[in-house]
């Protein structure tokens, strides 16, 4: 965690803020290095930190609360500001807190706590909930400070949290409740930063390695750079980022290739309000036109959630089956009630779509007697027509439901080794191609939650379409 002073010298903050004697409330320091604007000498102190409720965490690991990655804010006045993350006394989960410093960086005081809740704020959602950790910090150009976290406990491969969100309009003195971001960014070692132009930029990773962009100040991230979506372990998603340049940054991470950096400049332009014009075709594989075929423009779901399971190798962690290649985007069947927009391909097999909001979105086609298809979309000022080649199949689209017949969002559903989950209605969504198999595999459950038992089966493929139950566990059932 790094700063350039405006009087002169790059400090970084590294490490625990750890207690150098055994007094309660502890006294903390921390690691601090000063470097000269040209990089060539350097000077290695410590900081005190002045945090009297901070306490040692055990339960994800054991340290004290660290100073982690991103920047060092610093305010029109000299102050310092700069996030950690830990555990307060008694907390059951991740915190994370502000400091702030008013000698550049010889000593620190809490300030504030940005987030914390001991339960997980959204409990349907995948993923392990472990509080809110690995924060970036960045000052907007409204005057806001607003911080990102990661909310995902579990290093496995497969189901994660998204990361969360916080702003603050008192320099940090109070935050607002964390929200998920728009669309979902997972889920790890996220880095923050705001651009001369306005655009806010955030970097993360894991599942891959991505860039996104922010024009409302994080409300919502309207386009993206993906670099890799490869998995853990074959990449880790604990990458960085630096702005170089007003409307410049460098990125450091790793796709199939190995480690690589990318210049990356971003520029704003003016559009017109009047949106683009989408358009394309659905043939099917003989190139004929397929007509009423239902098309479908949904806003784009950043999240790679569905891959297909390795059928005898585990993750390193033997926790999961391997997964094979890279995860991704799950199908979503046409759902009217979401009123998204939808229209029917006329004789020719086309379709068009007008005054569409320039960005990434998602179409969705399906056709009686096809197997359904979607894919990302990035719509510019004059997109590319879109061509969809069906192939004959068939969807598969059943809700799973507790014993009282309650939708359970954020399942896991195992079909012959194709992995996807179900929606926030508690269905799932599968789109077979002919030949269809004879018999499916089942296996559903809910990853990291004790509250259901799994459930296992083998059907005919002609039975598959029913609704599925998940029973509570023994212990749920007894009240353990």
């Amino acid at each position: 965690m790094s700063v350039g002073l405006r009087d002169g010298g790059v400090l970084f903050m590294t490490g625990q803020a750890a207690p150098i004697d055994k007094t309660d409330p502890p006294r903390l320091q921390a690691a601090q290095t000063v470097f000269s604007d040209d990089f060539l000498r350097y000077e290695v102190d410590v900081s005190a930190v002045s945090m009297p409720q901070a306490d040692l965490n055990t339960r994800w690991a054991t340290f004290w609360p660290v100073f982690d990655k991103g920047k060092i804010v610093q305010l029109p006045n000299g102050d310092l500001l700069a996030t950690l993350y830990g555990n307060f006394k008694d907390d059951a989960q991740y915190r994370t807190m502000l400091v702030r410093s008013t000698d550049n960086g010889l000593t620190w005081q809490f300030h504030a706590s940005v987030a914390y809740s001991p339960t997980d704020p959204h409990p349907h959602s995948v993923g392990s909930y472990c509080g809110y950790c690995e924060p970036s910090l960045a000052l907007l150009s409204n005057g806001q400070l607003l911080c990102i976290m990661r909310t995902q406990g579990a290093q496995f491969a497969g189901e994660y949290r998204p990361l969360y969100l916080s702003w603050s309009k008192d320099l940090g003195k109070t935050w607002t409740r964390p929200v998920p971001t728009r669309p979902q960014l997972m889920n790890i070692s996220p880095t923050l930063a705001v651009l001369d132009n306005g655009v806010v930029v955030c970097q993360y990773g894991r599942p891959g390695f991505h860039i996104a962009f922010s024009l409302d100040q994080g409300r919502t991230w309207q386009d993206r750079i993906r670099l890799s979506d490869l998995p853990e372990p074959v990449i880790t998603g604990q990458f960085d980022m630096v702005k170089v340049g007003p409307n410049r940054l460098v990125a450091i991470g790793s796709d199939a290739e190995g480690t690589k950096v990318w210049p990356i400049t971003v520029e704003r332009v003016s559009i017109s309000p009047t949106g683009a014009v989408l358009e394309g075709r659905v043939l099917d594989q003989q190139g004929d036109p397929i007509a009423n075929a239902h098309v479908e423009r949904s806003p784009t779901r950043y999240y790679l959630d569905s891959w297909l399971e390795h059928e005898t190798a585990l993750d390193p962690w033997e926790a999961t089956p391997l997964t094979v290649g890279s995860p991704v985007l799950g199908y979503r069947s046409i759902n009217r009630c979401k009123e998204y927009p939808l229209v029917q391909t006329d004789a020719r097999g086309c379709f068009q779509f007008d005054s569409v909001r320039l960005g990434e979105c998602i179409l969705t086609v399906e056709a009686d007697g096809y197997a359904p298809q979607h894919r990302y979309v990035k719509v510019e000022p004059q997109p590319k027509a879109q061509e969809f080649h069906l192939k004959t199949g068939c969807k598969v689209c059943n809700q799973v439901v507790d014993n009282a017949g309650r939708p359970i969002p954020g399942a896991c559903v195992v079909l012959n080794r194709w992995h996807i989950h179900t929606d926030d209605t508690g269905f799932f969504h599968w789109s077979v191609e002919t030949p269809l198999p004879e018999q499916v595999e089942i296996g559903i459950y809910k990853r990291y939650s004790s509250q259901y038992e799994t459930f296992k089966t083998t059907v005919p493929f002609s039975q598959l379409d029913q609704t599925y139950s998940l029973s509570a566990s023994p212990a749920k059932r007894t009240g353990g």
